[in-house]
Protein backbone atom coordinates (compact mmCIF):
# COMPACT_ATOMS: atom_id res chain seq x y z
CA UNK A 1 0.00 0.00 0.00
CA UNK A 2 1.15 3.28 -0.84
CA UNK A 3 1.91 5.58 2.04
CA UNK A 4 3.24 9.56 2.16
CA UNK A 5 3.54 12.63 4.11
CA UNK A 6 -0.09 13.58 5.85
CA UNK A 7 -1.30 17.49 5.33
CA UNK A 8 -0.98 18.89 8.92
CA UNK A 9 -4.66 19.17 8.85
CA UNK A 10 -5.30 15.88 9.64
CA UNK A 11 -7.33 15.26 6.45
CA UNK A 12 -5.72 11.94 5.33
CA UNK A 13 -5.14 12.00 1.32
CA UNK A 14 -6.84 10.00 -1.03
CA UNK A 15 -5.23 7.40 -3.10
CA UNK A 16 -7.22 4.92 -5.03
CA UNK A 17 -5.99 2.32 -7.57
CA UNK A 18 -7.93 2.70 -10.94
CA UNK A 19 -7.94 0.67 -14.58
CA UNK A 20 -6.12 1.79 -17.50
CA UNK A 21 -8.99 1.64 -21.22
CA UNK A 22 -8.20 1.30 -24.53
CA UNK A 23 -10.65 1.61 -26.88
CA UNK A 24 -11.96 -1.51 -28.40
CA UNK A 25 -13.31 -0.89 -31.69
CA UNK A 26 -14.97 -4.40 -32.42
CA UNK A 27 -16.83 -3.72 -29.25
CA UNK A 28 -17.31 0.23 -30.05
CA UNK A 29 -16.63 0.73 -26.79
CA UNK A 30 -13.89 1.66 -23.89
CA UNK A 31 -12.97 -1.16 -22.16
CA UNK A 32 -10.20 -1.74 -19.46
CA UNK A 33 -6.86 -3.43 -20.02
CA UNK A 34 -6.08 -6.07 -19.15
CA UNK A 35 -2.84 -6.48 -16.76
CA UNK A 36 -3.10 -10.52 -17.61
CA UNK A 37 -2.27 -9.46 -21.47
CA UNK A 38 0.29 -7.02 -20.87
CA UNK A 39 2.31 -9.17 -18.39
CA UNK A 40 4.17 -11.50 -20.96
CA UNK A 41 4.97 -8.04 -22.80
CA UNK A 42 8.96 -7.82 -22.77
CA UNK A 43 10.41 -5.01 -25.13
CA UNK A 44 10.06 -1.46 -24.08
CA UNK A 45 10.79 1.73 -25.85
CA UNK A 46 13.67 3.47 -24.12
CA UNK A 47 12.27 7.43 -24.43
CA UNK A 48 9.15 9.03 -23.67
CA UNK A 49 8.09 11.98 -25.22
CA UNK A 50 6.23 14.04 -22.76
CA UNK A 51 3.34 16.57 -22.62
CA UNK A 52 1.48 18.63 -20.09
CA UNK A 53 -1.42 21.12 -20.56
CA UNK A 54 -3.63 23.20 -18.53
CA UNK A 55 -6.53 23.84 -21.00
CA UNK A 56 -8.80 25.71 -18.54
CA UNK A 57 -12.42 24.09 -17.80
CA UNK A 58 -14.40 26.89 -17.28
CA UNK A 59 -14.35 28.83 -20.78
CA UNK A 60 -16.76 28.81 -22.85
CA UNK A 61 -17.00 26.45 -26.59
CA UNK A 62 -15.18 23.40 -24.52
CA UNK A 63 -15.94 21.37 -27.25
CA UNK A 64 -14.72 23.57 -29.92
CA UNK A 65 -11.37 24.08 -27.45
CA UNK A 66 -10.65 20.40 -26.83
CA UNK A 67 -10.91 19.74 -31.29
CA UNK A 68 -7.95 22.71 -31.07
CA UNK A 69 -6.02 21.09 -28.61
CA UNK A 70 -6.40 17.33 -30.28
CA UNK A 71 -5.42 18.58 -33.49
CA UNK A 72 -2.04 20.64 -32.28
CA UNK A 73 -1.35 17.66 -30.68
CA UNK A 74 -1.77 15.40 -33.59
CA UNK A 75 -0.37 18.04 -36.20
CA UNK A 76 1.79 20.19 -34.57
CA UNK A 77 3.49 17.80 -31.68
CA UNK A 78 3.41 14.38 -33.65
CA UNK A 79 3.36 16.02 -37.17
CA UNK A 80 0.75 14.01 -38.52
CA UNK A 81 2.49 10.53 -37.85
CA UNK A 82 1.63 7.90 -35.81
CA UNK A 83 2.58 8.99 -32.10
CA UNK A 84 5.51 7.61 -30.33
CA UNK A 85 6.08 6.40 -27.14
CA UNK A 86 4.86 9.33 -25.17
CA UNK A 87 2.39 10.80 -22.12
CA UNK A 88 0.31 13.06 -22.51
CA UNK A 89 -0.91 14.65 -19.20
CA UNK A 90 -4.04 17.12 -19.62
CA UNK A 91 -5.50 19.40 -16.77
CA UNK A 92 -8.55 21.53 -16.03
CA UNK A 93 -10.36 18.58 -18.41
CA UNK A 94 -14.51 19.89 -18.44
CA UNK A 95 -16.56 16.79 -18.10
CA UNK A 96 -18.02 17.81 -21.54
CA UNK A 97 -13.70 17.79 -23.13
CA UNK A 98 -13.50 14.19 -21.99
CA UNK A 99 -16.11 12.91 -23.55
CA UNK A 100 -15.38 14.88 -27.04
CA UNK A 101 -11.53 13.56 -26.80
CA UNK A 102 -12.98 9.40 -25.54
CA UNK A 103 -15.22 10.25 -28.94
CA UNK A 104 -12.10 11.64 -30.74
CA UNK A 105 -10.54 8.63 -33.49
CA UNK A 106 -7.07 9.74 -33.28
CA UNK A 107 -7.05 9.09 -29.35
CA UNK A 108 -9.58 6.16 -30.06
CA UNK A 109 -7.08 4.21 -32.41
CA UNK A 110 -3.94 5.20 -30.86
CA UNK A 111 -4.00 6.09 -26.51
CA UNK A 112 -4.54 4.76 -23.49
CA UNK A 113 -6.65 7.07 -21.33
CA UNK A 114 -7.02 7.32 -17.46
CA UNK A 115 -9.88 7.97 -16.30
CA UNK A 116 -12.42 7.99 -18.32
CA UNK A 117 -14.86 9.19 -16.08
CA UNK A 118 -15.30 12.53 -14.13
CA UNK A 119 -16.59 10.37 -10.98
CA UNK A 120 -13.34 9.69 -10.50
CA UNK A 121 -11.75 13.10 -9.95
CA UNK A 122 -11.80 14.81 -6.82
CA UNK A 123 -14.43 17.03 -8.16
CA UNK A 124 -17.14 15.87 -10.54
CA UNK A 125 -16.71 19.62 -12.32
CA UNK A 126 -13.03 19.06 -13.37
CA UNK A 127 -9.99 17.20 -13.17
CA UNK A 128 -7.05 15.32 -14.89
CA UNK A 129 -6.22 12.72 -17.77
CA UNK A 130 -3.57 11.09 -18.54
CA UNK A 131 -3.05 9.92 -22.13
CA UNK A 132 -0.28 7.13 -23.15
CA UNK A 133 0.46 5.88 -26.69
CA UNK A 134 -0.63 1.71 -26.59
CA UNK A 135 2.95 0.66 -27.45
CA UNK A 136 4.06 1.66 -23.81
CA UNK A 137 2.64 -0.94 -21.11
CA UNK A 138 1.20 0.78 -18.12
CA UNK A 139 2.01 -0.83 -15.16
CA UNK A 140 -0.99 0.57 -12.81
CA UNK A 141 -2.63 3.63 -12.07
CA UNK A 142 -4.55 5.86 -9.21
CA UNK A 143 -5.92 9.12 -8.43
CA UNK A 144 -4.65 11.17 -5.89
CA UNK A 145 -6.95 12.89 -4.04
CA UNK A 146 -5.61 15.90 -1.54
CA UNK A 147 -6.43 15.55 1.79
CA UNK A 148 -6.62 19.45 2.34
CA UNK A 149 -7.80 21.13 -0.77
CA UNK A 150 -10.18 23.46 -1.05
CA UNK A 151 -10.11 23.29 -4.52
CA UNK A 152 -10.52 19.91 -4.83
CA UNK A 153 -6.95 19.15 -6.24
CA UNK A 154 -5.40 16.16 -6.97
CA UNK A 155 -3.19 14.06 -9.39
CA UNK A 156 -3.44 10.90 -11.74
CA UNK A 157 0.07 8.92 -11.19
CA UNK A 158 0.69 6.03 -13.72
CA UNK A 159 3.62 3.41 -13.89
CA UNK A 160 5.19 3.02 -17.12
CA UNK A 161 7.48 0.24 -18.08
CA UNK A 162 10.51 1.45 -20.17
CA UNK A 163 13.86 -0.52 -21.41
CA UNK A 164 17.62 0.83 -20.73
CA UNK A 165 19.38 2.25 -24.23
CA UNK A 166 22.79 -0.58 -23.34
CA UNK A 167 20.11 -3.38 -23.11
CA UNK A 168 16.17 -3.16 -24.13
CA UNK A 169 15.40 -6.57 -22.53
CA UNK A 170 16.27 -4.83 -19.55
CA UNK A 171 12.92 -3.46 -17.90
CA UNK A 172 12.58 -0.53 -15.41
CA UNK A 173 9.24 1.17 -14.02
CA UNK A 174 8.72 4.91 -13.77
CA UNK A 175 6.15 6.68 -12.10
CA UNK A 176 4.43 9.64 -14.11
CA UNK A 177 2.33 12.20 -12.37
CA UNK A 178 -0.04 14.50 -13.47
CA UNK A 179 -0.75 17.08 -11.09
CA UNK A 180 -2.80 20.66 -10.90
CA UNK A 181 -1.44 22.16 -7.24
CA UNK A 182 -3.70 25.04 -5.11
CA UNK A 183 -4.35 27.97 -7.34
CA UNK A 184 -3.94 31.72 -6.02
CA UNK A 185 -2.21 33.26 -3.92
CA UNK A 186 -3.43 31.77 -0.46
CA UNK A 187 -2.32 28.83 -2.00
CA UNK A 188 0.97 29.64 -1.33
CA UNK A 189 1.19 27.98 2.16
CA UNK A 190 -0.83 24.68 0.59
CA UNK A 191 0.96 24.12 -2.47
CA UNK A 192 4.69 23.20 -0.95
CA UNK A 193 2.51 20.24 0.91
CA UNK A 194 0.55 18.98 -2.24
CA UNK A 195 4.28 18.72 -4.09
CA UNK A 196 6.07 17.01 -0.82
CA UNK A 197 2.90 14.70 -0.75
CA UNK A 198 3.31 14.20 -5.20
CA UNK A 199 7.43 13.55 -4.61
CA UNK A 200 7.08 11.00 -1.70
CA UNK A 201 5.41 8.69 -4.61
CA UNK A 202 8.07 9.10 -6.46
CA UNK A 203 11.73 9.02 -4.51
CA UNK A 204 12.75 6.09 -2.83
CA UNK A 205 10.46 3.51 -4.08
CA UNK A 206 11.27 -0.19 -4.68
CA UNK A 207 8.57 -0.55 -7.23
CA UNK A 208 9.68 2.42 -8.93
CA UNK A 209 13.28 3.69 -9.98
CA UNK A 210 12.31 7.22 -10.40
CA UNK A 211 9.69 8.98 -12.33
CA UNK A 212 8.29 12.97 -13.21
CA UNK A 213 5.94 15.22 -11.47
CA UNK A 214 4.55 17.42 -14.37
CA UNK A 215 1.62 19.71 -14.52
CA UNK A 216 0.31 23.23 -13.13
CA UNK A 217 1.95 23.71 -10.61
CA UNK A 218 0.55 27.58 -9.92
CA UNK A 219 3.55 28.99 -8.62
CA UNK A 220 3.34 32.16 -7.30
CA UNK A 221 5.87 33.17 -4.69
CA UNK A 222 9.71 32.70 -4.85
CA UNK A 223 9.33 30.68 -1.66
CA UNK A 224 7.86 27.78 -4.16
CA UNK A 225 11.30 27.86 -6.11
CA UNK A 226 12.93 26.07 -2.84
CA UNK A 227 9.92 24.51 -2.24
CA UNK A 228 11.25 22.10 -5.76
CA UNK A 229 14.53 21.43 -4.02
CA UNK A 230 13.08 20.51 -0.48
CA UNK A 231 11.06 18.22 -1.98
CA UNK A 232 14.00 16.32 -3.47
CA UNK A 233 12.78 16.71 -7.24
CA UNK A 234 14.87 18.67 -10.06
CA UNK A 235 12.91 21.14 -12.52
CA UNK A 236 13.55 20.77 -16.04
CA UNK A 237 13.86 24.12 -17.11
CA UNK A 238 16.87 25.82 -16.47
CA UNK A 239 17.10 29.11 -17.78
CA UNK A 240 16.27 31.64 -15.05
CA UNK A 241 12.61 31.50 -13.69
CA UNK A 242 11.70 34.86 -14.89
CA UNK A 243 13.29 34.04 -18.26
CA UNK A 244 9.49 35.06 -20.37
CA UNK A 245 10.63 32.03 -23.14
CA UNK A 246 9.47 30.40 -20.38
CA UNK A 247 6.54 31.69 -19.08
CA UNK A 248 3.07 29.28 -19.55
CA UNK A 249 0.28 32.02 -18.09
CA UNK A 250 -0.49 35.17 -18.18
CA UNK A 251 -0.43 35.75 -22.23
CA UNK A 252 -3.51 34.52 -24.15
CA UNK A 253 -5.11 36.80 -23.36
CA UNK A 254 -2.69 39.14 -21.55
CA UNK A 255 -3.97 39.36 -17.89
CA UNK A 256 -3.95 42.01 -15.63
CA UNK A 257 -1.61 39.44 -13.45
CA UNK A 258 1.68 39.07 -14.33
CA UNK A 259 3.12 36.89 -16.73
CA UNK A 260 4.51 33.34 -14.93
CA UNK A 261 5.45 30.23 -15.19
CA UNK A 262 2.82 27.98 -13.64
CA UNK A 263 3.34 25.21 -15.84
CA UNK A 264 6.40 22.60 -14.99
CA UNK A 265 8.15 19.45 -15.44
CA UNK A 266 9.93 17.91 -12.09
CA UNK A 267 11.46 14.71 -12.38
CA UNK A 268 13.63 12.89 -9.15
CA UNK A 269 16.87 13.13 -11.06
CA UNK A 270 18.81 9.77 -11.59
CA UNK A 271 21.67 10.85 -13.75
CA UNK A 272 23.03 7.50 -14.72
CA UNK A 273 19.71 5.85 -15.60
CA UNK A 274 17.89 8.83 -17.19
CA UNK A 275 17.78 11.97 -18.43
CA UNK A 276 14.65 14.77 -19.14
CA UNK A 277 15.11 17.64 -21.56
CA UNK A 278 14.64 21.34 -21.31
CA UNK A 279 10.79 21.91 -21.85
CA UNK A 280 9.02 23.96 -24.93
CA UNK A 281 6.46 25.41 -25.24
CA UNK A 282 3.33 24.23 -27.08
CA UNK A 283 -0.20 25.87 -27.70
CA UNK A 284 0.77 29.38 -28.62
CA UNK A 285 -1.65 31.36 -30.14
CA UNK A 286 -3.76 28.30 -31.03
CA UNK A 287 -7.41 28.12 -31.87
CA UNK A 288 -10.93 26.50 -31.10
CA UNK A 289 -11.81 24.28 -34.22
CA UNK A 290 -15.84 24.60 -34.67
CA UNK A 291 -17.54 21.17 -36.31
CA UNK A 292 -16.87 22.17 -39.62
CA UNK A 293 -13.09 22.04 -38.62
CA UNK A 294 -12.28 26.12 -39.05
CA UNK A 295 -10.47 27.84 -36.41
CA UNK A 296 -12.32 30.13 -34.45
CA UNK A 297 -10.17 33.51 -34.65
CA UNK A 298 -9.51 35.72 -31.87
CA UNK A 299 -9.93 32.94 -29.29
CA UNK A 300 -7.84 30.59 -27.72
CA UNK A 301 -7.60 26.98 -26.88
CA UNK A 302 -6.57 27.66 -23.06
CA UNK A 303 -5.07 30.52 -21.05
CA UNK A 304 -2.33 28.45 -20.69
CA UNK A 305 0.66 27.11 -22.99
CA UNK A 306 1.36 23.44 -22.81
CA UNK A 307 4.83 22.03 -22.15
CA UNK A 308 6.48 19.11 -24.52
CA UNK A 309 10.06 17.37 -23.21
CA UNK A 310 11.46 13.75 -23.66
CA UNK A 311 12.38 11.60 -21.19
CA UNK A 312 15.88 8.86 -22.21
CA UNK A 313 16.50 6.05 -20.29
CA UNK A 314 20.52 5.57 -20.39
CA UNK A 315 21.25 2.37 -18.50
CA UNK A 316 20.74 0.70 -15.09
CA UNK A 317 22.09 1.40 -11.29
Amino acid sequence: METFYQPPEDQPNGYLKTKVYHYRHDQQAWRHVSARKTAVQTHHPSSLKLVTWNIDYHTERVKERMEGVLRHLQGYVFQGMDPEACCIMLQEVHPDGLQHLLEDEWIRRHFLVVPISPKKWPMWDYGNVTMVSRSVIVGQAAILSFGYSPMGRGAVVIDVKLSTAANNSREITLRMINTHLESLPDGVAIRPTQLSVLASLVRNKEEVKGGVVAGDMNSMDPIELTAVLDAGLKDAWVKPNLDPSGFTWGQQPESKFPAARFDKVLYVERKKLYTVDEPKRIGVRTAPIDEYGVPLPDQFVSDHYGLMTSLRVLGYN
